[in-house]
């Protein structure tokens, strides 16, 4: 029934509508690891911690996003990827890190990363199948 509404694979939009199922997935793929290790963290160490954390996954998102609108607008005519506000974003994140007191680096730092391992799970999903 819906087969008619996606494009065919030798189209044009077929590259964009993959690329918007892998951004998709990658933003589930993030969420879901931020939200595990959200908790795990919650469970082992100090809400300080735990907030510390999550506010690295989520400053990482809003990376991963900018990133995502810098791909979208690449062409003939654009080919400035935003760089400099993507390098802002991590260094108003450390810095709102470091002034707070109660938050702490490395977790926000590894929070950050969630975006990257999110990376590195889709591709060993894809290069080993559907586990």
């Amino acid at each position: 029934m819906l087969s008619g509404l996606r494009p065919k694979r030798n189209s044009p939009e077929a590259p964009l509508s993959d690329y918007d199922s892998l951004i998709r997935r990658l933003y589930l793929t993030t969420a879901a690891l931020a939200a595990v290790a959200f908790m795990a963290v919650l469970l082992f160490y100090s809400l300080n911690t735990a907030l510390s954390y999550l506010l690295g996954a989520v400053g990482g998102m809003l990376y991963f996003r900018m990133l995502d609108r810098g791909v979208r607008n690449v062409g003939p005519g654009n080919r400035n990827l935003g760089g400099a506000g993507r390098i802002a974003l991590f260094a108003v994140l450390m810095i709102v890190t470091i002034k707070s007191g109660t938050l702490e680096i490395l977790p926000t730092f590894f929070g950050f990363l969630t975006v990257k391992a999110a990376i590195l799970f889709d591709t060993l999903r894809t290069l080993f199948g559907d586990v």
